[in-house]
């Protein structure tokens, strides 16, 4: 029995590690914003920056669009393309907590459960920082993080902000990738 459940968990640790950023020991202690207007986080958002994420790989001039639905979710529509063709998907999120607005759940998905999808900082108008992680039964974990902004660049103050924002929360910048924005169609 023993030798089962660490044999899943070693499997289960291969499998994530592939698929986003591993890492040893818990979360790292983000803190996501203290107050947050979703009304005001509608609209675009072009990546920037991210962490590598499987579902992503090879994806250029990604893309996101969030609106509330009748349900009181919101609705991201994120497009780009892979391999010279457009992919989008569609995710349904939400705010389990009114406390702590910030914190979302999110999935892309109906058979997968939500998962994290924190607003570590925006200005709605410019910016926003997204970070998410999950551990392995505290020996491992793995983390998401974007970097998103209302028009396809961001200024070199901006950067160096979120990344300092993050480093002080323990999160390794080394794991960001700039969004390849290069031959992108107008509007993406």
């Amino acid at each position: 029995m023993y030798k089962s459940l660490i044999l899943l968990v070693c499997t289960a640790c291969v499998g994530l590690s592939t698929a986003q950023v591993f890492g040893g020991g818990g979360c790292p202690h983000a803190v996501p914003q203290a107050s947050f207007n979703l009304t005001e986080y509608l609209g675009d958002w072009y990546e920037i920056y991210k962490f590598y994420a499987a579902f992503e790989s090879g994806q250029s001039c990604a893309k996101a669009n969030y609106q509330i639905k009748p349900d009181g979710h919101i609705r991201i529509f994120n497009s780009g393309f892979k391999d010279n063709n457009p992919i989008n998907a569609t995710g349904d999120a939400y705010i389990p907590d009114l406390k702590n607005p910030a914190k979302l759940k999110l999935r892309f998905s109906s058979l997968a459960p939500y998962g994290d999808y924190w607003v570590l900082d925006t200005d709605y108008t410019d910016y926003t920082l997204i970070y998410s992680c999950s551990g392995v039964l505290g020996i491992t974990h793995y983390e998401f993080a974007w970097i998103l902004a209302r028009q396809p660049t961001i200024s070199a103050e901006v950067k160096t902000k979120l990344f300092n924002k993050v480093t002080a929360m323990g999160i390794d910048t080394t794991h960001f990738t700039k969004q390849d924005r290069s031959n992108c169609p107008d509007g993406l």
